[in-house]
């Protein structure tokens, strides 16, 4: 069976003031993104929605089982914040916005950025292959290395 990769993206977009607008606003196409950690899971009939609440769930601390338990414990250890709404969890080709009730598809690219702030840490360069594009096959963290 082939792993799919998921990506988690969290938004960094800030009004004049200089405060995150994400969690008030939501995802819009153009807020600058910063992918934080990637890993690969085994679609066991899952959809990508289900896929992307597994990682919900296990990046905001409530793991539903030994997978998602260890990839909360990788994620935590990177210091990143929860998933919040605006921010974007990508199933192989589709990415899916946090929304205040479910998931946006997201239509396009991302506006890839490397912004390092409190929570939020871009994957280090030798797993940061990507360009924004939302392909299933871009760079794996140490998530999936052995």
């Amino acid at each position: 069976m082939t792993g799919v990769t998921v990506s988690i993206w969290h938004n960094v977009t800030r009004d004049q003031a200089g405060r995150h607008t994400a969690p008030l606003d939501g995802f819009t196409p153009g807020d600058p993104m910063v992918r934080v950690f990637t890993y690969q899971t085994l679609p066991r009939g899952r959809s990508p929605e289900a896929i992307a609440e597994d990682a919900f769930a296990a990046f905001n601390d409530h793991p539903r089982d030994d997978e998602t338990t260890r990839l909360s414990r990788l994620y935590y250890q990177r210091r990143l914040r929860w998933l919040s709404v605006g921010d974007v969890v990508a199933v192989g080709e589709a990415g899916l916005a946090v929304g205040h009730v479910g998931w946006t598809l997201v239509r396009g690219g991302l506006n890839e950025v490397r912004t390092d702030e409190h929570g939020t840490h871009p994957l280090p360069p030798d797993a940061q292959r990507g360009t924004g594009r939302l392909p299933s096959q871009e760079g794996q963290d140490d998530a999936t290395r052995d």
